[in-house]
């Protein structure tokens, strides 16, 4: 086995630790990739050339980083070229993608390309999380187990990991987990230790989940977990609401009240197409219970992406609001995003909701002028225009305004890592416009306009590789700062630690209180 396989290019101690690695007479693992190195060559040169051209990149991100997303992908190009089996031109191509630190990005296999093992859907029974106390030191702890285990202690601080130290483990796991900033590096990292992922390389898995401990008096122990369905074997994490009750439920948020002052929470989960009947749903609640005069207060920290988030702003606060901006880098796959857009045509059985523009007449109105002239003019993006022309066409000021009803007192935000895309937006529409108090921890700050995917071939040929994704568009806060890699700071900044998990949730909920009646009530 030479150097450029897959156990060299994760770095032999890395990758193995304390645990040991195979030696270097074994027989490679996997299809044999039969193609020449001088096109793997021009693969990853082709692959450089395009992400030059077309991709969206965050100053803002790179620089709070300390990193160049060229500069990190150009390193690759030994390991990349030195691939022997199909399974490690896979892998080299997740890390190769996955050095530009954007979640949204991935590498996915395509029918006829590039043969992967299939990775079993399989979990340990143990909820892990990360430790916030020292970004620059992550930690790890247990925070729930599963299955009636007598072991580990919800509490305990994980040491080792199948034999890697912490550090090692965060070394050898890091090139494998899409993130864009460091909060969610860690929070996913965590999240995901008890699981087996499809674009991690099965060779740092182990056939158990074993861990080395250490308990609140410093003893260390260790224990060895089994992977099972993760139907079974998967631990969840429900944030706990103490003095409220559920009174609604739908597929993006749940409604709670508090039966000892005029509030109410939110705890949003998503922001699906359904989002607009739920948001009507809601304020059918609110009219007839009278909560339109409640506080607000939205947990955010369990929620996914999707879109209209502003649309439910529309009727979640008291005042006009500016909303997010996007524009498109102009290369081959912006232009061509573009022209897809300019053919299209205006739905005209679009239902007219205030706020939403389902025609898509605002979008394709805007690929047929500004952007159709950024592109005669050889500009580098589009000028920004409101998010995705979704709520107000490219000649706004970028502002809007409540719907008729909606909620008319003060608001909360509780944030945390889980997730981001349009998330981060909602949150930053809420914080730059001075509409909510933020309380936690930052999202997961990863947003753009657009994504290009593609699949890859080899030169010369159509045999394909794999599916590639680009960002080609950068999403911009109401504050006009590029938002990937940029989230929302909170204004009272609480990181989950090992020492405050089992009452974080009623510490935010407690200081979201506090904060909001530190604030005035506005006028209705």
């Amino acid at each position: 086995m030479r150097l450029g396989s897959l156990g060299a290019a994760l770095g032999l101690a890395a990758a193995c630790g304390m645990a040991g690695c195979g030696t270097a007479e074994e027989e490679i693992p996997g299809v044999r990739l039969d193609v020449p190195a001088d096109q793997l060559e021009t693969l990853f040169d082709e692959i450089i050339a395009k992400t030059e051209r077309r991709e969206a990149f965050s100053e803002i991100k790179e620089r709070a980083g300390g990193f160049s997303a060229l500069e990190e992908m150009r390193a690759l190009r030994e390991e990349f070229v030195a691939a022997e089996t199909e399974e490690d031109l896979f892998y080299a191509l997740v890390r190769l993608s996955n050095a530009r630190r954007d979640r949204h990005l991935s590498v996915n296999p395509v029918e006829g390309g590039l043969t992967v093992p299939e990775t079993p859907d399989l979990a340990a029974p143990v909820l892990v999380l990360p430790d916030f106390s020292d970004l620059d030191n992550p930690q790890f702890f247990v925070a729930r187990v599963g299955l009636d285990l007598p072991s580990p202690e919800p509490g305990d601080l994980i040491v080792a990991v199948n034999g890697r130290t912490t550090a090692e483990h965060v070394a050898a796991f890091t090139p494998w987990i899409r993130h864009s900033t460091r909060y969610g590096l860690y929070w996913h990292m965590a999240r995901e230790l008890p699981l087996k992922v499809r674009n991690v390389p099965p060779q740092l898995y182990a056939e158990t989940l074993d861990l080395t401990l250490e308990d609140a008096a410093g003893d260390r122990y260790d224990v060895s977990l089994p992977y099972g369905e993760r139907r079974t074997h998967a631990v969840a994490l429900e944030p706990r609401y103490e003095g409220f009750e559920p009174v609604m439920e739908r597929e993006n948020f749940r409604v709670h009240v508090n039966d000892g002052e005029p509030v109410v929470l939110l705890q949003w989960l998503d922001f699906e197409r359904s989002l607009i009947q739920d948001v009507m749903d809601l304020m059918e609640l609110a009219e007839r219970d009278e909560l339109l005069d409640h506080d607000l207060i939205i947990d955010v920290r369990g929620s996914s992406g999707g879109s209209f988030g502003a649309y439910a702003i529309q009727r979640l606060v008291n005042r006009p609001f500016r909303t997010t901006f996007g524009n498109v880098r102009l290369s081959d796959a912006g232009e061509a995003l573009i022209e897809r857009f300019q053919n299209l045509e205006v739905d005209e059985d679009a239902p007219d909701i205030l706020g939403l523009n389902l025609s898509r007449s605002w979008l394709i109105d805007w690929a047929r002028t500004d952007a159709a002239d950024a592109i005669r003019r050889g500009d580098e993006y589009t000028p920004p225009t409101p998010f995705k022309l979704a709520h107000l066409p490219r000649d706004s000021g970028g502002t809007l305004a409540p719907a008729p009803v909606h909620f008319r007192a003060r608001a909360a935000i509780i944030g945390g890592p889980h997730g981001g895309s349009h998330l981060d937006q909602f949150l930053a529409m809420f914080r730059d416009n001075d509409l909510a108090v933020v309380i936690g921890m930052p999202t997961g700050g990863y947003s753009n306009t657009w994504e290009h995917e593609e699949v890859l071939t080899f030169p010369g040929s159509d045999r394909p590789v794999a599916g590639f994704m680009w960002n080609i568009g950068h999403t911009l806060r109401p504050n006009t700062e590029v938002l990937e890699g940029n989230p929302v700071i909170p204004d009272v900044y609480v990181p989950l630690t090992r020492d405050n998990f089992r009452t974080y949730d009623r510490e935010l909920l407690e200081l979201a209180l506090e904060t909001m009646r530190g604030r005035p009530r506005e006028p209705s």
